[in-house]
């Protein structure tokens, strides 16, 4: 896969999400530093949205100073590629607080012309909720323990059920159950926010809204379609089975926030 590609990807989707949040409805501050082969995502108004990713062998000293971007209320999430996995490198961390977190993997898919999916069972059926549905997509939402206020979602839901941002559901007799979204970006679509609610689980789902995501995706005109799932999980194994293929596993480091604070 041509890296840069990637990485606008990442960036790009990284910015959307980082503007569509419900956990508040604050002006984003969102600053993005490129650097010695590490990028830094710096957002004071948003705790997850702190991100640093290492693509390559980096200086410590550069490390050190990118670390320095952060206010000490919220501690950036550390992301090694493969590249950037080395002993210097986990020791400074490991030095500052932060310790390996879970491993990460990203996937990739060329889309063929004509590509068949296998048929998923006759009991899921799967809808593109769009404009009119958002209210009731906020609703489903919520049954995974999410939280919005009123305001919030007045600010912010203009951005869910669109053109660019596909919200998918599936209903198992009737009932509205799992979903999972595709963020359109030129030719370069982006499959995430898989979920599906307990009772439900086991079912297929997921692999019904995978596959109808890939034929939405390619109807949209998608050359690229991106993924990112937990390593050896019946995620990955999904995604695989539908000829997506592993890009890279990154390290996820993170650190105690009562050691950053």
């Amino acid at each position: 896969m041509i890296p840069q590609t990637v990485k606008d990807a990442f960036t790009s989707y990284f910015r959307f999400n980082n503007e569509r949040t419900l956990s508040t409805d604050l002006p984003s501050e969102l600053s993005i530093i490129e650097s010695d082969n590490v990028t830094a995502y710096v957002d004071k108004t948003r705790r997850y949205d702190n991100q640093i990713v290492i693509h390559d062998v980096c200086k410590i000293d550069k490390l050190e100073q990118i670390l320095n971007l952060y206010s000490s209320e919220f501690s950036p999430e550390i992301s090694l590629e493969p590249k950037a996995q080395n002993a210097e490198i986990h020791s400074f961390l490991q030095s500052k607080g932060f310790h390996q977190e879970f491993l990460h993997e990203f996937l990739y898919l060329l889309p063929k012309s004509g590509q068949s999916l296998p048929s998923h069972s006759n009991t899921i059926n799967i809808e593109r909720w769009e404009g009119d549905q958002v209210n009731d997509f906020l609703t489903l939402l919520k049954t995974s323990g999410l939280q919005c206020t009123a305001e919030v979602w007045q600010e912010k839901r203009h951005l869910y059920c669109t053109d660019t941002f596909r919200c998918f559901v599936a209903s198992v007799d009737g009932v509205p159950c799992a979903w999972a979204t595709t963020f359109i970006d030129g030719e370069v679509a982006t499959l995430a926010n898989a979920y599906t609610q307990e009772a439900f689980r086991g079912k297929g789902c997921q692999t019904a809204l995978l596959h109808a995501r890939i034929e939405d995706a390619v109807e949209q005109g998608a050359s690229l379609l991106l993924t990112d799932v937990m390593p050896d999980s019946v995620s990955s194994r999904n995604c695989q089975t539908v000829g997506f293929v592993t890009d890279c596993v990154k390290e996820v480091w993170c650190i105690e926030e009562s050691l950053f604070l």
